[in-house]
C-alpha cells in the first residue's frame, strides 16, 4: 500500500511543479490538494475492489487471497481517510471566506456551454456518494455486524466506485501538468468499473465454481444432544483447482452469503472435497447441527497459498478447528510416492485442543501418519494442564533452525511468533494464514 501510494503521489507531483509560481496562493495548494486527496481515494478503491473479484493472478501477486483481503480492508480504510480530507479540503474555502478569512476568488463568468451544467452534478454526486461511503465503511468495520449483512451492504462498493468514477471524470483538470494523474485516473476508472460490474451482476470467482451435493456429514460432540463439529464431504461435478492448505468458499442456498472454510482433503479423480468446521458462532453453530446429506451446496476455491515450505526441517502447529489445513497437508503428502520428493526430513505436528474429548482429528491423523514415519504427533491438551510455548518447539527442534506453520487463534499465534522470534527464529520464517475476510 505504501508503494501504490507513493506511485499516486509522483503521478501528482508534476501537476504541483507546473504551478509552483502560484503556491504562495491558499486557493491554489486548496485546488492541488483536491486533486492529491481525490486521486488518492479513488485509487485506493479502484484497487481495493480489483481485489475483491478474486482473480487468481492477483492472488498469485499478493500471495494469497487471505493477504489481498487483509490489503483490502488496509485500502478501505485508507480510502475513508483520504475522502475525509478530500472533503475537508473542498469545505475550507467556503468556510474561510464565510468567516472572513479570505475574498471569494474571482473566476470570471463561465460561459455556458451546454444546458445541463454537468460540473454541479458531478460535486453533488460526489458530496451525497462520500457521506454514503462513510456510512458503507462503518458497516463495513463493525465488527459486530453480522457477516450477511456485511456481505450484502458491500454490494455498494461497486456503485460507489462507479459515482467516484463519475465525480473525478468531470471535474479532471487538462493540462501538461495533470497529464501522468489523468492517465492513471482512466486506468484505474477502467478497472474499478469492470471490476464492480463483475460483483453487482454477482460473476465474483465464477469460473471458479463448482456444484455438488453433501454425500456424507460426520458429527463430534461433547454434550449429548448437541454438535460441536462435523466433518463432511461433497460430491462436486466438476474439478476444482486446489493446492493442499487453501480453503474455498462454500454456499449452501440458505439465504446467507457464501463462507469461507479451510479444505480437509480434495480427491480430484473421485471428484470429492471434504471439510472439517467447528461450531464458532451463529452460522457454524446451525451449521454443524443442521448439514444434510443430499444438500445442494457451491464450491468456489480453492484458494489461499498456505502451502508446505521448501525447507527439511517444520513445525506445524494446528489449534483446534486450525488442524484442517494439516490434515489437508497429511493427505497431500500420503498421495505422493517418495518423500524424497519434497525433501522433508523432519515435521513436529502439534495439535492444540483444550480437551481429549475434542481431539475430533486425532484418530484420523494417527493413521495417516502410519506412512510418514518423518511426521511426529504432539498432543497439546489444555485440560491436563498442557500449554504450547516456543521454549517446548525449540526443544524439540534442537535448535532455531526451522520453519513453522500456525493455523489458530490470531492472539495465540502472535504470542508463538514473538516468542519463536526472541529465541532467534527468523519473523520470515513463521507462516500463517489471516483468516479474516473482512
Amino acid at each position: 500500500m505504501f508503494r501504490f501510494t507513493a506511485i499516486l503521489t509522483l503521478l501528482w507531483l508534476p501537476s504541483l511543479l507546473v504551478n509552483w509560481e502560484s503556491l504562495d496562493n491558499f486557493f491554489t495548494w486548496r485546488h492541488q490538494l483536491t486533486m492529491y486527496t481525490g486521486l488518492l481515494g479513488l485509487g485506493y478503491m479502484g484497487l481495493a475492489v480489483l481485489l475483491a473479484v478474486r482473480f487468481r493472478w492477483v492472488e498469485k501477486i499478493v500471495k494469497g487471497l487471505d493477504k489481498g483481503y487483509k490489503l483490502h480492508k488496509n485500502l478501505g480504510i485508507g480510502a475513508t481517510v483520504a475522502l475525509i480530507f478530500h472533503w475537508l479540503v473542498i469545505k475550507s474555502g467556503p468556510w474561510l471566506v464565510d468567516a472572513g478569512v479570505f475574498e471569494r476568488p474571482n473566476h470570471g463568468a463561465r460561459p455556458e456551454l451546454e444546458s445541463i451544467n454537468w460540473h454541479a452534478i458531478a460535486e453533488q454526486v460526489g458530496d451525497i456518494s462520500f457521506k454514503v461511503f462513510l456510512i458503507f465503511s462503518i458497516i463495513s468495520l463493525y465488527q459486530a455486524i453480522s457477516y450477511k449483512t456485511f456481505k450484502h451492504t458491500h454490494k455498494i462498493g461497486g456503485l460507489l466506485m462507479i459515482a467516484g468514477v463519475f465525480h473525478t471524470l468531470l471535474l479532471l483538470d487538462w493540462n501538461i501538468g495533470t497529464a501522468p494523474m489523468n492517465i492513471a485516473i482512466a486506468i484505474i476508472s477502467i478497472v474499478g468499473i469492470g471490476c464492480s460490474w463483475l460483483s453487482l451482476t454477482g460473476k465474483i470467482g465464477k469460473e471458479n465454481q463448482s456444484e455438488g451435493q453433501v454425500a456424507n456429514v460426520e458429527a463430534f460432540s461433547v454434550k449429548s444432544g448437541q454438535n460441536m463439529a462435523i466433518r463432511f464431504s461433497i460430491k462436486l461435478t466438476s474439478d476444482i483447482s486446489y493446492e493442499e492448505g487453501q480453503f474455498a468458499y462454500l454456499n449452501f442456498h440458505d439465504g446467507e452469503a457464501p463462507h469461507p472454510f479451510s479444505i480437509l482433503n480434495f480427491d480430484a479423480e473421485k471428484q470429492k472435497i471434504e471439510f472439517g468446521v467447528k461450531d464458532l458462532g451463529d452460522y457454524t453453530h446451525k451449521l454443524v447441527n443442521n448439514l444434510e446429506i443430499g444438500q445442494k451446496v457451491t464450491v468456489e476455491g480453492g484458494y489461499g497459498a498456505f502451502q508446505i515450505p521448501k525447507v527439511e526441517r517444520q513445525v506445524w502447529i494446528g489449534a483446534g478447528i486450525g488442524i484442517v489445513p494439516f490434515l489437508s497437508r497429511l493427505y497431500w503428502l500420503k498421495r505422493k510416492s517418495n518423500k524424497q520428493q519434497l525433501k522433508l526430513e523432519e515435521v513436529h505436528l502439534f495439535y492444540c485442543v483444550n480437551s481429549e474429548k475434542e481431539a475430533f482429528f486425532q484418530n484420523e491423523i494417527l493413521s495417516l501418519l502410519q506412512r510418514l514415519d518423518f511426521v511426529k504427533l504432539h498432543m497439546v491438551i489444555a485440560e491436563a494442564g498442557e500449554l504450547l510455548d516456543s521454549n517446548q518447539i525449540v526443544e524439540k527442534m534442537n535448535g532455531n533452525q526451522f520453519e513453522t506453520c500456525f493455523c489458530g487463534p490470531t492472539l495465540f499465534g502472535n504470542l508463538l511468533k514473538n516468542d519463536l522470534i526472541i529465541a532467534g527464529v527468523p519473523p520470515e520464517h513463521f507462516h500463517t494464514e489471516l483468516f479474516n475476510m473482512r
